[in-house]
């Protein structure tokens, strides 16, 4: 059993694959979780809870790697929409941390807070853009250090 309740270090599939832990090279074991996933295009954005089957936890050290396929898959659904598609997986829900009592409330309202567990810094970068095209004003994705528009967007 995976321990939900202590932070990790967010990987994804793209970035290192499924079977080996990027930081140990032990290997991976899938394990399904509750996550947190903002998702936004150029007309849209939210934040959506979700079950996400592609986790793949280390038992040696705290690194989860998700599945990039199952998470663009994720956010397209929860925001109707494939163009400009940026993600971010914010954190794991343990749903295991809400009280008997509360299961039958709304998570994350005030009387039922979401058991909310964050990610350790990440190592990689934090925002995945599906279709590798930035906003005008965001960085540019070539790693130059200058907005989009001014770089590649010329």
């Amino acid at each position: 059993m995976i321990d939900l309740s202590t932070s990790k270090r967010r990987y994804y599939s793209r970035d290192c694959g499924l079977k080996y832990c990027p930081e140990c090279g032990s290997e991976l074991v899938e394990y399904n979780c509750t996550i947190l996933l903002a998702v936004k295009t150029k007309s849209d954005q939210g934040e959506f809870m979700t079950n996400h089957s592609g986790s793949h936890f280390c038992t040696t050290c705290p690194v989860v790697v998700f599945d990039n396929d199952q998470v663009i898959q994720a956010a397209i659904y929860a925001i109707r929409a494939t163009s400009n598609l940026q993600y971010l997986i914010l954190g794991i829900i343990d749903l295991n941390k809400i009280p008997d009592e509360k299961k039958h409330l709304e998570i994350g309202t005030d009387e039922n807070p979401m058991p909310l567990v964050r990610f350790l810094p990440d190592k990689n970068t934090a925002i995945k853009i599906a279709d590798k095209t930035p906003f005008r004003n965001e960085p540019c994705s070539c790693g130059s250090g200058l907005k989009y528009k001014k770089c590649c967007g010329n």
